[in-house]
Formats: C-alpha cells, sequence, structure tokens
C-alpha cells in the first residue's frame, strides 16, 4: 500500500495551497489591515473546511479505493482518474448539481494523482 499516511497529507496540502494562492490573485493583494485579515479569516475558514472534507473523504472513500487499486488492480494512473471520475458522478448524482460535482472532482482528481506520486515513490539517496 505504500506510504500512504504523508502521501495523504502532501495530497491534500497542494491544493489548499494552490487555492489559496489562486484565491489571492483573483482577490489581490490586500492592501490595508482590514483586507489582510478579511483575507487571513477566508483562509482559516477555506482550510478548516477543506481539510475536514478532504480527511473525510480520504477515510470513507481515497483509503478503501487505494486499497482495491493495490489488491485487484495494477496500480496505474488510469484506475485513480477512473475513481476520481466515477466520484464525480456520484457526487453529481446526489447533488444534481454540476458545477459543485465538477469542482469537487477537479479536486478530488489532483488529490488522486498527486496521491498516486506520492504513495509509491522511492525515497531518494
Amino acid at each position: 500500500m505504500g506510504k500512504w499516511d504523508t502521501a495523504i497529507i502532501k495530497s491534500v496540502f497542494w491544493p489548499a495551497f494552490l487555492i489559496l494562492v489562486y484565491a489571492v490573485y483573483e482577490i489581490g493583494i490586500p492592501e490595508d489591515l482590514d483586507s489582510l485579515a478579511g483575507l487571513g479569516m477566508f483562509s482559516l475558514l477555506f482550510l478548516g473546511v477543506y481539510l475536514v472534507f478532504s480527511i473525510i473523504g480520504w477515510l470513507l472513500f481515497g483509503l478503501p479505493i487505494h486499497w482495491l487499486i493495490c489488491r485487484y488492480g495494477s496500480g496505474s494512473y488510469f484506475l485513480y482518474i477512473g475513481a476520481a471520475i466515477l466520484f464525480t458522478l456520484g457526487v453529481y448524482c446526489f447533488s444534481g448539481v454540476a458545477e459543485a460535482a465538477f469542482i469537487y472532482g477537479f479536486v478530488a482528481l489532483i488529490q488522486a494523482l498527486i496521491f498516486k506520486y506520492y504513495v509509491h515513490k522511492q525515497p531518494q539517496t
């Protein structure tokens, strides 16, 4: 199963960091203390919600799917991409909102690909 614990942490951290960088790009660099405090509160709220959803998602879906892929599949990137696509379709079936399904699915895809990269990565010597 590889080093799944550190791979999960890295796969959750990198998309969160990129989303926060994109938010700063879209909103702009704060020019006063109030804007900086607003950005800080947004970042804390976003990270709190994002981390809760991501960890719960990994516990409920990611790790069992990773176990199935390791046990019965070849462990290829295509299986992880397929799992993310099925997750996206499941979110769409339950929510009926295509935009929400696309956002959750895209983040799940990015997390799955980063996870796959780090889970079996050999340490550098």
